[in-house]
């Protein structure tokens, strides 16, 4: 096919002013920034996703236009950006509320003991038995609410 259509040219190449390849400092290479701003795959770390959506940002691509270049999400892009391009720690995560160690009775201390390689006890075999026969019953493992 000849690429002579209106519109069809080589691509303006984007370059990185450096003389340096890479930052060990920041964990940055520069070759392959470089070469995802100007559409050609590479891998990139986070710290380089965000130097490249720096530099896109800076000459004028829209989040979406960049979220295609480095393969991240436009969302990912915007909050970089309203992060003064710093990563975020995301959203913060409430811990799990710690669960009291099983006791005999209950079933998950019957699988306790056949992990450690005990023979279940009279009362642990009992609650496993009575938590299956309720999970083939309704389909939850869990007993109703008293």
């Amino acid at each position: 096919m000849i690429a002579n259509r209106v519109g069809v040219s080589a691509r303006e190449r984007l370059y990185l002013s450096t003389t340096d390849t890479y930052d060990s400092d920041h964990d940055l290479d520069f070759i392959a920034i470089e070469r995802v701003l100007n559409g050609e795959p590479a891998t990139l770390t986070t710290a380089e996703k965000i130097y490249a959506s720096q530099a896109l940002d800076s000459r004028g691509y829209t989040a979406t236009d960049i979220g295609k270049r480095i393969g991240s999400d436009p969302s990912t892009i915007r909050g970089w950006q309203a992060n003064g391009w710093q990563a975020g720690t995301g959203r913060p995560v409430a811990p799990k509320p710690r669960q009291d160690p099983p006791k005999c009775g209950e079933p998950r201390m019957y699988r306790r003991h056949l992990a450690l390689g005990e023979v279940p006890c009279t009362a642990c075999r009992a609650a496993n038995a009575a938590a299956d026969r309720r999970y083939r019953l309704t389909g939850s493992r869990t007993a109703p609410a008293a």
